[in-house]
């Protein structure tokens, strides 16, 4: 997809989120860093940072973990593998799961019952398993398809966000 329609739809994605309740309700917000085509998070990172929210971004472990540390600016950001963006590792500034009110959710499809495919990393489930948090998938309207298949321990979205329509699960 070319870099203006990515921002284009991300934008729109942007405006749906934050006229949510669960967005504005929220506190503490997890949110992916996007990478290649995927939802542009940075408008999100970025005007939630200044509305006052705290903002957790994934900081990956090797053995297929992930914690959510919050940043206070994109320019927490570093370079790591698989050209992710993260920030240093600081314990202390890990947003334990418990504490998260909404959680933000990449994935390269998704369907109206809150299945998704992700990169195949289980990341995500693992992490959304130890939290009661909203579970907000952000997607393009052409990621939505008819039937993801779906496992015991997958974990359903409870809302997902296109440019075109928020589908609540």
């Amino acid at each position: 997809m070319l870099e203006r329609a990515v921002h284009e739809k991300s934008l729109r994605i942007y405006r749906r989120l934050i006229d949510m309740p669960a967005y504005q309700r929220a506190r503490r917000i997890a949110c992916y860093v996007s990478i290649k085509n995927e939802v542009d998070t940075r408008t999100v990172i970025q005007k939630t940072i200044g509305s006052g929210k705290q903002v957790g971004v994934p900081v990956t472990r090797e053995e297929g973990s992930m914690d959510f540390q919050e940043i206070l600016g994109l320019s927490d950001l570093r370079p790591v593998r698989y050209g992710l963006r993260e920030p240093a590792p600081n314990p202390e500034m890990v947003l334990l799961p418990h504490t998260i009110d909404l959680v933000l959710i990449p994935g390269i499809a998704f369907d109206r019952l809150g299945h998704r495919i992700g990169s195949g990393g289980g990341y995500y489930d693992r992490f959304l398993a130890q939290t009661e948090a909203v579970r907000i998938g952000l997607s393009y309207g052409f990621q939505i398809i008819d039937r993801v298949p779906a496992e015991p321990h997958d974990v359903k979205m409870d809302l997902i966000i296109t440019e075109n329509e928020v589908i609540r699960i």
